[in-house]
């Protein structure tokens, strides 16, 4: 009997990090409970056949979209949802909308069929987690049992409940790259002010894709500015390019998120309901804020509120941040390690009631 990992991160296309990391994230979060645990991957649109259905004991879906047409549009998943709905697990489930505002979530709609395959996607827990609080209130109003367990990629049992990594002074920072072309004026502004800011840093303007005609603009511009090119796109351990980095300002959630999950500052501007939604999180919403106004057109003093933001933080020490790690370790207990150890009890995990005590004195020791 086999397991089975469905995963967003397009091999052969854009490479993007953040798909992967996500996926590594939740193999890394199983792992931790049951080391031999060696699901076989598959990129979402893969069918799945009925023999290797009839023989795997989990189907695990990090960062599952919860859109209309998700099924059978961008998961293939299997012709019959009955056939897998005892074994699928949707978690850190996300909404894809290029409208970051609010009513983006207040006014879905589901159709027919997705309420139903919704419904049965979320049998083996009895709800939906989700990747933030927008698209878990917009599950309830649409009359499906959701909950807050966030972006998986938040997550690593070693780093949770540890100390902060808060730069004392600003030596080096990464700007990751906007998604749409239209932000290249807003991110150029960026660009300069954070030269302006740090004149003695060391600055890296990072892909987080392959580069495209897009990417390449932005990176020759910060390259004139004074920045140094560096492509992470590909494996999620390209990320650990940041280790050494103080702090991120830029656009690709992945790289935000990554930052966080490594108890450092991060600053990003939202481009669309991805990153929206996690601004409307609690102490998530820290260190966000929106590249567009109302009309959906690049916000040309979301620069200056960004950096005028940042600016606060270093003569504050960065407080806001203790905020916003506090609410992940929280989430973490309530949600996080809960449901990855019922999901590793299906697999056949069972700890020992010394191994559980002294993982519970380890945790609380933090």
């Amino acid at each position: 009997m086999r397991d089975i990992i469905l995963t967003t991160y397009p091999e052969k296309g854009s490479r993007n990090v953040g798909d992967n990391l996500i996926t590594e994230s939740a193999k890394k979060l199983v792992r931790h409970r049951v080391p031999e645990y060696d699901p076989i991957e598959l990129f979402r649109e893969t069918q799945l056949d009925p023999s290797l259905i009839e023989n795997c004991k989990s189907i695990l879906a990090p960062g599952f979209p919860v859109n209309n047409r998700t099924y059978p549009d961008l998961y293939a998943l299997s012709e019959d949802l009955a056939d897998i709905s005892d074994k699928t697990y949707v978690v850190g489930c996300s909404f894809q909308s290029l409208d970051p505002s609010s009513k983006a979530y207040a006014q879905y709609e589901y159709d027919p069929k997705t309420l139903l395959s919704l419904k049965s996607l979320s049998r083996t827990t009895g709800v939906i987690q989700c990747r933030d609080y927008a698209i878990r209130d917009m599950l309830k109003n649409n009359g499906i049992s959701a909950s807050y367990i966030g972006d998986l990629a938040l997550y690593d049992d070693s780093l949770v409940c540890s100390g902060t990594k808060f730069p004392k002074t600003i030596s080096s920072i990464a700007f990751s790259i906007p998604h749409k072309p239209k932000f290249f004026s807003q991110a150029r502004k960026l660009l300069h002010l954070i030269k302006r800011e740090f004149p003695n840093a060391e600055l890296y303007v990072t892909h987080h894709s392959i580069p495209n005609e897009h990417s390449i603009k932005v990176a020759e511009t910060a390259k004139h500015v004074g920045f140094r090119e560096v492509d992470l796109s590909g494996n999620c351990e390209n990320l650990n390019f940041y280790q050494d980095i103080d702090i991120h300002i830029g656009y690709r959630l992945h790289g935000h998120i990554f930052f966080l999950r490594n108890r450092k500052p991060s600053f990003l501007l939202a481009e669309d309901s991805r990153s929206a939604g996690i601004s409307q999180t609690s102490f998530l919403r820290n260190g966000i804020f929106m590249g567009v106004n109302d009309s959906m057109v690049p916000d040309k003093d979301a620069p200056y509120f960004l950096m005028k933001n940042l600016r606060y933080e270093i003569r504050n020490n960065f407080s806001s941040f203790i905020n916003t790690f506090s609410f992940i370790d929280k989430s973490y207990r309530s949600a996080v390690r809960p449901y990855f150890d019922e999901f590793s009890k299906h697999l056949g995990w069972r700890p020992s009631r010394l191994s559980a005590l002294k993982s519970s004195l380890n945790f609380w020791s933090k």
